[in-house]
């Protein structure tokens, strides 16, 4: 199964809208856009559920943790292929918030499909089935740029390419009758690529 993702610090308080402490405050988890309880859990294994409990005399469900008499939340962990909406109560099961769907915050141990380390270095993990398969879509707003790489000095690679390139046995010809930009002209610079440890330059033209 999944690594699951930290909801909650389990030295944090769950706060009202006020910023006041909620002492035996509740979360009640719900599968997003519905009122079908969705699983959480105790540990980042996602294999130790927590336990059913009720809201306000309702039959148990598998979706409430509640806080202790300071407010103290202990930690929850989310399924990463779970949508959920997270509802917020008081003790007396008054409802403080819900927030459909809910997006988590980006973790900073590792424990979900973000991992940002000590030295700042952030890693995606591989998406887990159900979706379309692809890791990362960057889409530019008007006027605007999907992707900037700055790169530490002239000839020093921005981009690096492993286990995707391969070996060909063809040589290779180019012609173009429709380039943009100025006419015919030789390459004005190269772009410096790293590709399985190796760097390579690829042609720019103007």
């Amino acid at each position: 199964m999944a690594t699951g993702q930290l909801f909650y610090d389990p030295v944090a308080r769950p706060l009202s809208s006020l910023g006041v402490a909620l002492p035996n405050g509740f979360y009640n988890f719900y599968v997003s856009g519905t009122s079908t309880p969705a699983i959480v859990y105790q540990d980042a294994a996602l294999s130790l559920p927590y336990p059913a409990a009720s809201l306000n005399g309702s039959a148990p469900l598998f979706s409430i943790v509640q806080a202790d008499g300071t407010g103290a939340m202990p930690p929850i962990f989310l399924n990463p292929v779970t949508i959920y909406r997270v509802q917020l109560y008081n003790s007396t099961f008054s409802l403080i918030e819900d927030v459909d769907p809910y997006v988590p915050s980006m973790p900073v141990t590792g424990n979900g499909q973000f991992v940002l380390n000590a030295q700042g270095e952030l890693t995606i993990n591989a998406p887990t089935p159900g979706g379309t398969g692809i890791t990362l879509t960057l889409n530019s707003r008007a006027g605007g740029t999907a992707l900037e790489l700055v790169g530490s000095g002239a000839g020093a690679s921005a981009l690096i390419a492993n286990s995707t390139v391969v070996v060909g046995s063809q040589t290779a010809t180019f012609a173009a009758t429709n380039k943009p930009g100025s006419g015919t002209t030789a390459p004005t610079k190269w772009l410096p690529l790293t590709c399985d440890g190796a760097q390579y330059f690829l042609p720019l033209w103007q």
